[in-house]
């Protein structure tokens, strides 16, 4: 018996000693280890970090990296934004001298560099070309300014256009290359209000220059803000290398298609000459040289628009919504006593739209909303300007273009995002620039179309109201010449001549609404692909 208790006991030691062995050495229990408890006591350098803390630190650091590369960003495209606003003052700063074949020279030019600036930037650089863009635009400032004669200012007002058409683009391009796709709207809503603003004081700049000191200060005058500008970017602006930097200049030169840069040349200034008196020989031109561009592009190793974009459902949607909602806002060029009616007003809503179209887009993520909403807002200032602008227009009928100018800045936003979220990398640049020149094309049709109707319809309009005065063709001829002889007119001929121009006004109206249905068309079949939402 004392045996078989002893064995017992001996068993039952082995067991226990197993047991220690086996286990751990920290326990999981309730109770908490030491390391924990005085991790939570300690100083944060008494003791090596836990997970958690590592954890922290890391996420701190990244904090802080993205809050450092955001502001330098934001500090970067600020610096960009002054380019933009002395290219659009511009626009409107020509206005003022009134010299029809000095505003031909800069649209033209600025639709044929427009395509350019893409591929060039894709081989040489952004950086290069943005600041090839700036001194074209001041050298071409300054030529315009000191030009001798009536040649040399055309010339150089024609080096202008070609600046001025990578001074916009190119800093859309360079948006998308710094940030998120999600933040590009708001950037673009940024930049199209300082393209508003430009715009809008270019008149009022030009105008007291010309008249205080004459109209070549109104081109001297943007040579200073080019040059700061060119000094900012040159001192701001870090892009990364190119994988093409390492190509010699003879090597790069190669990879420019100058043929498909000349063909789209002609083909665009043909489209200027479609109400002469050659306007046969002229649409013939056009086709032969929009045949040849067709085939340099299927030739040539790196077109300078590849022909395989336009067939990417985002590309050629996103082209026909930015063309057809210019057509929409096109018409006829307002008289100065008109103008000031309805001006202030779209730009107010331009600015506006802009701003609710970037933010919608960065914290939803989607941009198809804005892009369908905006030619709702174009066919309702039709609606309100055919029933309001009678001949007599109040504040209250001046107001009737603020959603046209709302939608107009919604979608230039929208449909920049769109082509950007729909398109490759490689191809961005390339189909950005593109976007800018059927911006120009759209306003270019947009208006001729808009003065054709306006015109024709006028003319009948007149002659059916004075057919049966005496002096009904004078009559005629001095209102279709200067707005001013309507204004002075007698009583009797103003109840006559004014429905004319009423009328007219209204035919234009119908014209743009029926682009504006095209347009909804088109925004309501174009694609919506996600995007990353903002968390700010």
């Amino acid at each position: 018996m004392a045996l078989a208790e002893n064995e017992e006991y001996e068993a039952s030691v082995v067991e226990n000693e197993l047991v220690d062995e086996l286990a751990p050495l920290l326990s999981n229990g309730t109770e908490p280890a030491l390391y924990k408890t005085i991790s939570r006591r300690s100083d944060a350098g008494d003791l090596p970090p836990d997970d958690a803390d590592l954890e922290l630190a890391k996420q701190k650091q990244e904090q802080v990296r993205t809050a450092d590369s955001t502001s330098g960003v934001y500090a970067t495209i600020s610096v960009l934004l002054l380019g933009v606003f002395v290219s659009q003052t511009d626009q409107s700063l020509v206005l003022t001298a009134n010299a029809s074949w000095i505003i031909s020279a800069y649209i033209l030019a600025q639709c044929v560099a427009q395509p350019l600036y893409g591929k060039l930037s894709d081989i040489y650089g952004r950086k290069a070309c943005l600041q090839t863009s700036y001194f074209l635009f001041t050298v071409g400032a300054a030529g315009t300014g000191l030009g001798q004669t009536m040649g040399q200012v055309i010339a150089a007002r024609a080096i202008q256009g070609c600046g001025a058409a990578g001074m916009t683009a190119m800093v859309s391009i360079i948006v998308t290359d710094l940030v998120p796709l999600h933040e590009v709207a708001t950037l673009r809503s940024y930049i199209n209000v300082l393209q508003t603003t430009g715009r809008s004081c270019g008149g009022v700049i030009g105008g007291a220059l010309t008249q205080a000191l004459g109209s070549r200060w109104a081109f001297l005058v943007q040579v200073p803000p080019s040059i700061v500008a060119m000094l900012l970017v040159q001192w701001r602006l870090h892009m990364p290398s190119k994988h093409s930097s390492n190509l010699s200049i003879a090597e790069k030169v190669k990879r420019v298609d100058f043929a498909g840069a000349i063909f789209p040349c002609a083909t665009i200034f043909s489209k200027y000459a479609w109400g002469s008196n050659v306007i046969t020989v002229m649409g013939l031109v056009f086709a032969i040289m929009f045949v040849a561009f067709i085939v340099s592009a299927k030739l040539a190793t790196e077109p300078i628009f590849p022909l395989r974009m336009m067939g990417q459902y985002p590309v050629w949607t996103n082209y026909l919504l930015c063309a057809l909602q210019v057509l929409v806002q096109s018409q006829p060029k307002p008289k100065p006593a008109a103008a000031g009616a309805y001006l202030i007003p779209a730009f107010m809503g331009n600015t506006v739209g802009g701003l609710i179209s970037g933010y919608w887009i960065k914290y939803t993520g989607r941009y198809k909303w804005p892009t369908v909403v905006a030619p709702f807002l174009s066919i309702i200032t039709m609606i309100l300007c055919y029933t309001t602008w009678n001949g007599h227009t109040d504040l209250l009928a001046a107001l009737a273009v603020l959603p046209g100018g709302m939608a107009a800045g919604m979608m230039s936003s929208s449909s920049f995002v769109g082509l950007a979220a729909g398109v490759s990398e490689e191809d961005m640049a390339v189909a950005g620039s593109g976007l800018y020149l059927f911006f120009n094309l759209g306003a270019i049709a947009g208006s001729s179309a808009g003065s054709a109707v306006y015109q024709t319809t006028l003319k009948s309009g007149l002659q059916e109201a004075v057919k049966d005065l005496p002096e009904g063709q004078t009559i005629m001829q001095r209102a279709l010449e200067s707005i001013t002889y309507v204004q002075n007119a007698s009583e009797q001929i103003r109840e006559r001549i004014v429905p004319a121009f009423v009328n007219s006004f209204h035919r234009v109206n119908l014209l743009e609404m029926s682009f504006a249905v095209l347009c909804l068309f088109v925004a309501r079949i174009s694609q919506q692909t996600g995007l990353k939402r903002s968390q700010g």
